[in-house]
């Protein structure tokens, strides 16, 4: 790899390109980069400041009682959608149809 491909060199590389006009194939040319090293510091850079921080909340859940549960799916005409765990944990949750 030539001295201008080194990691601090490409990273100056990338936000010049995109603020030009050049394709990346035509702008690797005029610089004397090899397309496959740009692409590959280009892909680098993209996921190094992209991971997005996803914010947790809190859901409400409203817990009943099985007794609870079969009346309100019978008065109510809705229907079940349930998850059963490979350990035996169970989780019904009450779909309005």
């Amino acid at each position: 790899m030539s001295p201008s491909q080194n990691k601090s060199a490409m990273q100056d590389h990338i936000p010049q390109w995109q603020a030009s006009s050049l394709t990346q194939v035509e702008y690797c040319k005029a610089h004397d980069i090899k397309p496959h090293i740009f692409s590959y510091y280009k892909k680098q850079f993209s996921s190094a400041t992209s991971s997005v921080k996803q914010s947790s909340q809190l859901v409400p859940v409203k817990l009943v009682t099985e007794d609870t549960l079969i009346g309100s799916r019978l008065s109510a005409g809705l229907s079940v959608i349930k998850r059963t765990h490979s350990n035996g944990f169970s989780l019904e949750i009450l779909a309005d149809t």
